[in-house]
């Protein structure tokens, strides 16, 4: 479980009014590769893939972008007037929105997000294959079978699936104390 690594993030989110967001592109945001040289990895045009976000306020236009690529520190290292301007300027190109927002939020995920080297099915594999010794423990979440809320609710439920049928056979749970080394707690 200690070999999966994991990227750093931050999500800038910025609000715009709606008529100064009037000539976004269609479609609810784009990736940036790598190559293509600019800081922002991602845009999300909120208002536009949630529809709730729209509602909250009519008049305003919700937007995100996404920094910080597994290996580099450097971007997330800089404050968040930094992320919100560059942010800004990725946009602004990729786009041609140059008005100012009128509120900004930067959330810092740290070590947020799992990598998928090669091999990284075989290796989730193993570790399953290792747990399913020990009925009624099972892992589940991003590390194991992918990023994003819907990857992560079906990996829960696939482990709570998979431990409800260990206990199916069992009459009754019951507590069996354990001495912990931490003062009694567990028991």
């Amino acid at each position: 479980l200690s070999a999966v690594e994991y990227a750093s993030m931050a999500l800038v989110t910025l609000a715009y009014r709606r008529a100064d967001a009037a000539a976004l592109p269609e479609g609810s945001g784009f990736l940036v590769p790598p190559v293509d040289g600019h800081t922002i990895k991602a845009s999300t045009f909120a208002s536009r893939k949630w529809g709730w976000i729209a509602d909250e306020d009519p008049d305003l236009v919700v937007l995100r972008t996404s920094v910080g690529r597994y290996g580099d520190t450097e971007i997330l290292g800089r404050d968040d007037a930094g992320l919100v301007a560059v942010s800004r300027h990725d946009l602004g190109e990729a786009t041609g929105l140059t008005a100012a927002p009128v509120a900004t939020r930067v959330t810092r995920w740290r070590d947020g997000l799992p990598q998928y080297p090669v091999g990284h099915h075989a290796r989730v594999a193993r570790v399953r294959e290792h747990v399913a010794k020990l009925p009624g423990l099972a892992v589940c979440g991003a590390a194991y079978d992918g990023v994003g809320i819907p990857a992560s609710i079906a990996s829960a439920y696939a482990a709570a699936d998979q431990i409800r049928g260990d206990l199916a056979g069992v009459d009754e749970l019951t507590a069996h104390p354990v001495q912990s080394l931490h003062g009694g707690a567990g028991e």
